[in-house]
This record gives structure tokens, sequence and C-alpha cells, in this order.
């Protein structure tokens, strides 16, 4: 995929004022002030057009996260120190902000993005209107836009796919864009570098998904999203949303190798293995993320910066 220099993204964690007596729907008051701009409606099909790509996979290999073989697009190479970043811009004065976490293990280990969390006096985990529980433990990485979470008491969790990413694959993207419930469906178009700066300065390898349908149907930004689950059709996850292109229609992906190395690095309990009952696919995938939301698998964060 060809570079554009410089390109400034949108980082996807929607800064604004809340507390815990704000409830969720009332998000839409946040600042917005890094809105995404519309995407090309050429990048997007009507839902019922939506198809869920069903070639061949090979085994996840973690450490290296090595492209595969896809009958559609061929091997997705890894970006290597050579290939130039898109750069995104994370301000330096932490403000309160929403994101979005999902489940890593039923006894209270979550996982979001590293800029939703980092800076936060308190971090919380909505549970209902008005209602939240507190992060008793946060783990940043290092190297990469990812946190995981720790709270007393957890919700039902989804397992990480054993399965290597492929070009052309289809994605399915949940949480709480602008603080509302939104199912995204997307394909895969490589990889990336992702340089992140400001706060924080870090360089990582990325995933690219082309946005192709959501739900609401709608063109605005995708603040809020930032640290919720990318899934894939079996039910697994297969990334967690970072970041979104102004202009373009794109959403990024941490790399499956950032992933295993904040478990590992974290000690955090986490299911490796099995999925969501059901395949996940163009027509049910909203029906799958409210399931996702009911269950809290997939919840709203709230970052309290002082």
């Amino acid at each position: 995929m060809r570079s554009l220099p410089f390109l400034v993204l949108l980082i996807v964690a929607l800064a604004g004022i809340f507390d815990l007596t704000t409830a969720p729907e009332d998000a839409r008051h946040a600042r917005e002030d890094n809105r995404m701009r519309r995407p090309d409606p050429g990048q997007f099909v009507r839902r019922d057009e939506a198809d869920n790509q069903g070639t061949r996979r090979e085994a996840w290999k973690p450490p290296q996260d090595a492209g595969g073989q896809g009958s559609r697009g061929g091997s997705l190479r890894a970006p290597s120190a050579g290939d130039p970043a898109f750069s995104v811009a994370i301000p330096s004065d932490k403000r309160n902000s929403i994101g979005t976490a999902f489940s890593l293990d039923r006894r209270g280990v979550w996982m979001t993005a590293r800029h939703v969390v980092d800076g936060c006096a308190r971090v919380l985990i909505v549970t209902g209107p008005k209602r939240g529980v507190r992060v008793r433990r946060t783990y940043i990485h290092p190297r990469a836009d990812l946190a995981v979470l720790q709270t007393s008491g957890g919700a039902p969790a989804v397992a990480f796919t054993q399965q290597t990413l492929r070009r052309g694959q289809t994605g399915y993207h949940f949480g709480y864009p602008k603080g509302r419930p939104a199912a995204i469906q997307s394909v895969l178009i490589g990889r990336r570098r992702m340089r992140s700066v400001g706060r924080y300065n870090v360089v990582e390898p990325v995933v690219a998904w082309a946005d192709r349908v959501r739900v609401p149907d709608s063109y605005g930004g995708l603040g809020g999203i930032s640290g919720g689950p990318a899934m894939d059709g079996r039910g697994t996850i297969i990334g967690v949303t970072v970041a979104g292109s102004k202009r373009r229609g794109r959403i990024f992906t941490t790399a499956l190798a950032s992933i295993a190395a904040a478990l590992e690095r974290s000690g955090a309990p986490a299911e490796r293995s099995g999925g969501r009952r059901g395949a996940i696919d163009g027509r049910n995938f909203p029906e799958v993320g409210a399931d996702l939301r009911k269950r809290l698998t997939v919840a709203l964060v709230y970052c309290t910066a002082a």
C-alpha cells in the first residue's frame, strides 16, 4: 500500500469532560476537535451485499506475526524498519476521555488501547447507567498502543485467534464510537508502521483495514472505539482498534505479535482457545456486537485525568 507523506490520523479516543454521572448515550457532547472526515462512499457497500470471505488460513505464529497465503491477496508482508511510518498525534495534556475495552478473562482482566488509559488518574469499566467498576491495576505496553487492565470481577471473555491474518479477509470491529454502540465490517488491505508522537513516542507495526459497512450507518467519526476488539468470522480476536484515517476510510489495529507480548509481559490470564458460539458474517455482525456489549465482553471505558 502506497504511503502518504506524514499522513496525520485520528487517534480514536474521544477527549471530553466526563464523570460517572454521565450516561454513555450522552457522550455525543464530548469534544470532537479531531472528527474523522467522511470517507469515499465508493469504499462502502450495502449491508446485504457485504460478503464474508472464506479462504484458507494458516497457523498463528505470534512472535513473527508473519502473513499467511490468501487466495485473494497473497502473502501479507510484515513492515520492515525501513518502511515509512504514518504519524499519529498524542496530545501532551491528558484530558478526561472515553474508549472501549474487552474482556480477556472472567476474573477481571481487560485489554484496551494505551492512549485511552495512559496518564489517567482513575479508570472505570462502565457496567451500567451511572455505574462502573474501578480498574485496580494497569499494564502499559512500552512499544505498542496496548494496555491490560485488572478489576475485581469480570465478564465473559473471547479467545484470541489461532490463525494467521491474510490480505482480503473480513474483520468486525465493536465498540463505542462517540460513546454510542456500533459495529463495523472491514476488509484487510495490508500492514503499516504507525508512529505515535506527543505524550509518548512509539513506532509499531499495525494492520490496515478498509472500512466497508457501519451499523448504525454513519460517516461520522470513530472517536471512542479505541481499544475495542477486531474479530474474524470465527468469532475470535484478531486485533485491537487503535486509529482511523481522516480521509481514506481506514481503520488500524495492533499487530498480533504486540498483543502476544502484552499478554506475556503483563502476566495476566487470558482465554487462549475457543471463542463465541457461531460464526460472524455480513448479516449478523450488528447482533453479535449487541450481544457482546450486553454481556459486558465489550465495555465502555471512562478515564479521569485528575
